[in-house]
């Protein structure tokens, strides 16, 4: 592709859909929309992606899922140019370089219960709590339990609202209200996902990724609805 080639949202997400099954163009939008990414415009307002564009996808795409780094994170790095677009390796923030250091990790992305507690700073008193919850889950690999970087994203949202005044036992209300959710986005989608047609069990992947994404954001509404009268928006 040439550098003066440009492509529109659905192109780049086809493109992209082979090493990112999940990319949805909501997401893709969603990333504009925290100033990770800024596409040109036609007179019309329809977005198009230049080659570096797509490199800047890419690599944001990589440092989610290998590597769970945060969105604002994500940010700074992109507005300092500390990085390497063409690099799927790439980390060199000194702080997430320090943390590397500290961080037992049991493969690339998973860490035991004191491997999450380091990166975290939980105490591990507090993460076996959230584990008989239910809230966290691992798999038993030889004789410890390992968690994949989710358990880390959630540890790390519980202490915080931890440090606000939540207690372990309130955050079951949100494994209740996703499991309800599950359930409901299980019975539409059971079916494509074990389709026999690769076409359609890739389209179904595509279809769920949005809806996760479009009931994240109807959640994210309805919770400021129903807060309304405490004036905190």
């Amino acid at each position: 592709m040439s550098e003066q080639e440009l492509f529109n949202i659905s192109q780049v997400c086809e493109s992209l859909i082979g090493e990112f099954p999940d990319l949805t163009v909501s997401k893709i939008r969603y990333l504009e929309s925290q100033g990770l990414l800024n596409p040109a415009r036609t007179e019309a307002g329809y977005r198009k992606f230049s080659t570096a564009d797509l490199e800047q996808l890419v690599w944001i795409l990589r440092q989610q899922r290998d590597y769970f780094v945060p969105l604002g994170t994500l940010k700074e790095r992109l507005e300092r140019n500390a990085i390497d677009l063409k690099s799927t390796t790439e980390s060199n923030s000194e702080d997430t370089k320090a943390a590397d250091s500290k961080t037992p990790l049991v493969t690339g992305i998973s860490l035991d219960i004191e491997g999450l507690s380091r990166a975290s700073g939980l105490p591990k008193e507090k993460i076996q709590e959230l584990i008989e919850l239910g809230v966290v889950k691992g798999r038993q690999v030889g004789s410890k339990e390992i968690f994949e970087g989710d358990s880390l994203l959630t540890i790390k949202s519980a202490k915080r609202l931890f440090e606000l005044g939540m207690e372990a036992r309130h955050l079951r209300m949100y494994l209740v209200a996703a499991q309800r959710e599950a359930g409901v986005i299980e019975q539409l989608f059971s079916a494509k996902t074990k389709s026999e047609d690769a076409e359609s069990r890739t389209e179904a992947r595509k279809e769920l990724g949005e809806v996760v994404i479009l009931g994240r954001e109807i959640h994210k509404c309805l919770l400021k609805l129903s807060l309304d009268g405490l004036e905190t928006w």
